[in-house]
């Protein structure tokens, strides 16, 4: 037999043989050992357990919220009012969160907006009507207080400033009308400045976490069981749950309680100033390191910007000892500094940073 030939056939009878040992075997990589499967399970129960133990510790906190209008109110609030079977059909139904032993509850403004009579369900379902209530329409935030002979349940508060998108989150309220109900989602975004309406905007957490109608008010919590934020509004086309919910940080929402209850209303500085995200251009043009701050776009005369010597063109990059990253950090640290106070305004000028000092007004107008 010819030497090339008798090499093809033991190749042949070479690979007949592998196949024969091999048969009907799977890929080894395809078959996952024991010990990865077991980790991955106990992987995900660990995430399960922080999730219950995170619940467990503020549902005690979370109550309902009937409240009863003075008028039949218009569809058309950020999350529209609920209805159930067993309730009088002109009732708002949301959701809040005690946040102190003496019975204060953050809401949202439209869940208890032209209401007559409000009426907090606690997970118990202890009832008690509340004795007092104030809100804020361009911040869609409520206080809402009620009383009881002992001290109420109530959550702790987190901070907001402290998450980093792709962190978990729950949020827990009454979607249509079912209490204490629960789910789970992630920080999708912090830094847009979102109009969610007419009269709201800001800066809030974004997340994927399921809100829905009656979710209105109530907190967003991190896995330390923490409220970090109040449930406010979704984007959505048909009225219901498509994967982007917003939250109002718990830093703002805990500031604007403190403005209602000390002012009766909230008081927002004002620079007269009007800023824009830096763009990449913005980084080039300027001879910037890198796009962090927000450019100075309009200086209104006479106002504490033009005072303070702020020009078109100038990138802010600190104030009143806070880091500005984008446009909305500013906007936020004006509107919650103290008016009538010189402060720090950090500024690039030409690729040099300069110090000034601006002294805020109470916002003329809303």
């Amino acid at each position: 037999m010819p030497l090339k030939l008798s090499i093809l056939v033991f190749a042949l009878i070479l690979t007949l043989a592998y196949q024969f040992d091999t048969w009907g075997q799977e890929p080894t990589e395809s078959v996952p050992k024991v010990e990865e499967h077991s980790q991955t399970v106990a992987d995900a129960r660990a995430l399960g357990r922080a999730f219950r133990t995170s619940a467990e510790r503020v549902l005690p906190s979370v109550v309902t919220i009937i409240a009863h209008p003075k008028r039949e109110n218009p569809v058309g609030s950020i999350l529209d009012a609920v209805r159930r079977p067993d309730r009088d059909p002109s009732d708002s139904l949301g959701s809040g969160v005690i946040v102190s032993a003496d019975g204060y509850i953050l809401t949202n403004h439209h869940v208890i907006e032209d209401a007559e009579e409000i009426i907090v369900e606690m997970n118990n379902g202890r009832r008690f009507q509340a004795v007092n209530s104030m809100s804020d329409p361009t911040f869609d935030l409520g206080v809402v207080k009620v009383e009881a002979d002992s001290p109420f349940p109530f959550a702790e508060l987190g901070l907001s400033e402290e998450l980093y998108v792709g962190d978990w989150v729950l949020a827990i309220g009454s979607p249509f009308g079912l209490e204490a109900s629960v789910s789970a989602g992630i920080i999708s975004s912090k830094r847009g400045h979102e109009r969610l309406s007419e009269l709201v905007s800001g800066q809030f957490l974004q997340t994927d976490a399921v809100i829905n109608p009656g979710n209105s008010g109530g907190p967003l919590i991190d896995l330390n069981g923490r409220v970090i934020g109040i449930n406010t509004a979704i984007t959505s086309r048909t009225g219901g749950y498509q994967g982007i919910g917003f939250a109002i940080p718990i830093e703002r929402a805990s500031w604007i309680k403190d403005e209602l209850l000390q002012f009766g209303r909230v008081r927002t500085g004002f620079a007269g100033v009007r800023t824009a995200e830096l763009t990449y251009d913005d980084m080039v043009a300027l001879k910037l390191p890198d796009q962090t701050g927000c450019l100075v776009k309009v200086v209104t005369p006479g106002y504490p910007a033009a005072l303070s010597g702020l020009q078109p063109n100038d990138v802010i990059t600190q104030f009143n000892g806070r880091s500005i990253r984008y446009f909305s950090d500013f906007a936020e640290a004006v509107q919650r500094s103290q008016v009538g106070e010189p402060l720090g305004l950090t500024i690039v000028r030409q690729g040099n940073p300069v110090e000034l000092k601006i002294t805020l007004i109470e916002r003329p107008f809303k």
